[in-house]
């Protein structure tokens, strides 16, 4: 084997090398980016549970934006990673024949989280029964 083809084995082993290492941060930033989806996802469903368990006149549940600060933080080992809110308006059931009673009360629970480029969101929605 000559000079030549050792120069050229080393240099298309570098790029594999290169390559490999590329290929692994790239990988790590999407698991980074999904982590914080699941922890929103989460967020959102542990607000719903919470909101559902609540009697229909609790202030959580009282029609408009919630919370009054506008956001709460959603934090994971002491540090804010996406922020969350809900609003409850008034649903009539089509299906009673009745037109303009409160018969359920539409949740829907938002999380959003991003920061330096396009902010993302997941939202989750649920009929609550009136008494």
């Amino acid at each position: 084997m000559g000079l030549m083809e050792v120069v050229v084995a080393t240099i298309i082993a570098i790029i594999a090398v290169i390559a490999l290492a590329y290929s692994f941060g790239a990988g790590r930033g999407l698991v980074n980016q999904y982590e914080v989806a699941r922890i929103a996802l989460a967020a959102a469903q542990r607000r719903m549970e919470t909101l559902s368990a609540l009697p229909d006149t609790a202030a959580e549940l009282q029609l408009g934006s919630h919370p009054s600060s506008g956001t709460d933080p959603v934090q994971v080992d002491g540090r804010t990673v996406a922020r969350e809110s809900w609003t409850v308006v008034a649903y009539d059931d089509p299906a009673d024949g009745l037109h303009g009673d409160l018969d359920l009360k539409q949740v829907t629970a938002t999380v959003s989280w991003g920061q330096g480029g396009p902010r993302e969101t997941v939202a989750l929605t649920r009929l609550i029964p009136v008494d």
